[in-house]
């Protein structure tokens, strides 16, 4: 399996280290500390022909996207029963590869990560079911590769091409957990509209003469969609 963005690991591992301490020093007091993982099924809209088909409900909506499987991890710290402050990293990836004309094959691989942080606010303690909504704001960073690999002589010749992006990126969403026992809640549903305002840029392209020319990218919001379940403590 490809490796995935050594920052996000290095993020993830910070945060699971930094909310298992908080997690241990406020073991007697629920008010302060929740921490979720779980899986996350990222809905990403395609650029740059927007295809956007209408919303959730819509019956092209998951047909009209590009469809990401990742983690997401999130970290509340709350001030009050019910007003709390998250932090929320989360990795999803495609990738794809088909054979082509030459005997080789095509592949295409796209990372999305996010890091973002914001209030969230909960019902919690009062029933056994949990609903929140939270904003949050922060960055996601996308990287993309297409490679292609032919045969040649005995062995096998790849040409790539990369490009990534580091932009910034908002959420606006919410969920229900369902509690399990004292500690434990299954995250049973959460749903965020998590778009990315993808900047202008310019990146070197082939050109019809042969020659590398510089082509600018115009800025665009990338409207995705991010659905996640899992477990809370």
């Amino acid at each position: 399996m490809p490796k995935r963005p050594t920052l996000f690991w290095n993020v993830l591992c910070t945060v699971l280290l930094a909310s298992a301490t908080a997690y241990s020093q406020s073991n007697n007091n629920e008010n302060r500390m929740e921490t979720f993982i779980g899986y996350t099924n990222f809905q990403s809209e395609g650029l740059p022909n927007r295809n956007t088909p209408g919303w959730v409900f819509d019956n092209g909506f998951f047909r009209s996207r590009s469809t990401q499987h990742g983690a997401n991890l999130a970290v509340s710290g709350f001030a009050t029963n019910w007003f709390s402050l998250t932090g929320d990293i989360s990795f999803a990836r495609q990738s794809e590869s088909r054979p082509n004309v030459s005997g080789g094959s095509d592949s295409t691989r796209t990372d999305t990560a996010y890091f973002l942080g914001g209030p969230t606010w909960k019902i919690r303690k009062t029933f056994h079911l949990e609903p929140f909504v939270r904003v949050m704001g922060g960055v996601a960073h996308t990287h993309y590769r297409v490679a292609t690999s032919t045969p040649l002589g005995g062995g096998t010749t790849t040409s790539s091409f990369k490009a990534g992006s580091t932009d910034f990126a908002a959420s606006a969403g919410g969920g229900f957990d369902i509690r399990l026992g004292h500690r434990v809640k299954l995250r049973a549903l959460q749903v965020d509209w998590a778009p990315i305002f993808l900047r202008d840029r310019t990146i070197n392209v082939l050109g019809s003469a042969g020659a590398i020319e510089p082509t600018t990218l115009e800025g665009q919001r990338q409207d995705n969609v991010r659905f996640s379940f899992g477990v809370v403590f």
